[in-house]
């Protein structure tokens, strides 16, 4: 075990950068155990050859009749000198991927989620608006609901409801206004053509005369000719149908 250490020692004993306690042991170890001086020996020698060891630089013309041969060869053997690129690791870069996939996924279901339950609120205030007391708010309530979509069937529903049924008649004009917005659904087209039929207050009904003339739904020719018929019809009123009508026919 001893001359084992004292051998792991000799490289810093040759370079001089042993204690001096350290020193002292390996210099008389080495009197004492001809193995180790043996070793010592060998190590010290190859050490030697290698301190005085020059490096060969080669010489211009070597470098020069290189460069030829190696034109020479490359013409006669047509090979093609490709650089070497280094070895593209897929699997780290797949991972990459995979992560920033994660994280932008998270992001845009986040932002998804938010938005969301922002809009589900802002609908709910929108519902409640609508049965408020304050005609000013369910108005102000009907303007605010044509920011949705006619998929939005609480909504819509909600309009026609006003239409049908609200007291007031600002609240009913803005109802019907609201939904032409929505004319590509039956049930507003449906709603529209009733609300001709059944309301009385000729304010709205020019107002739905225009709009379903506007939207060129033909299945109001016929509540149009009945009105006009009609001999309690109001003379304005019946301008407007003949007006209208005519766009229908």
């Amino acid at each position: 075990m001893e001359c084992k250490n004292i051998q792991n020692q000799f490289l810093d004993y040759l370079d001089k950068s042993l204690l001096e306690v350290a020193n002292s042991k390996v210099e008389h170890h080495l009197k004492s155990c001809e193995n180790c001086n043996k070793e010592f020996e060998e190590i010290k020698s190859f050490d030697s050859i290698l301190r005085n060891q020059q490096n060969d630089i080669p010489s211009n013309n070597l470098r020069l009749n290189f460069e030829k041969m190696l034109t020479e060869e490359i013409k006669e053997n047509k090979t093609k000198v490709i650089a070497m690129q280094p070895k593209i690791d897929w699997k780290s870069h797949l991972k990459i991927a995979a992560s920033v996939l994660i994280i932008l996924s998270a992001f845009l279901l986040g932002k998804y989620q938010s938005n969301a339950s922002l809009e589900f609120n802002n609908q709910q205030k929108v519902l409640a608006s609508l049965e408020d007391n304050s005609a000013s708010k369910r108005i102000l309530a009907v303007a605010n609901a044509e920011e949705y979509t006619s998929k939005d069937t609480k909504i819509v529903k909600a309009l026609i409801n006003r239409l049908f049924f609200d007291k007031n008649t600002n609240v009913r004009l803005a109802a019907a206004e609201a939904l032409s917005k929505f004319s590509s659904e039956t049930i507003v087209r449906d709603a529209l053509i009733k609300a001709l039929e059944t309301d009385k207050n000729t304010s709205v009904q020019i107002e739905l005369i225009t709009i379903l003339s506007k939207i060129k739904e033909k299945r109001a020719i016929k509540p149009m000719e009945k009105m006009l018929e009609n001999e309690e019809t109001p003379l304005y009123v019946k301008q407007q149908l003949q007006l209208n009508l005519s766009s229908l026919l």
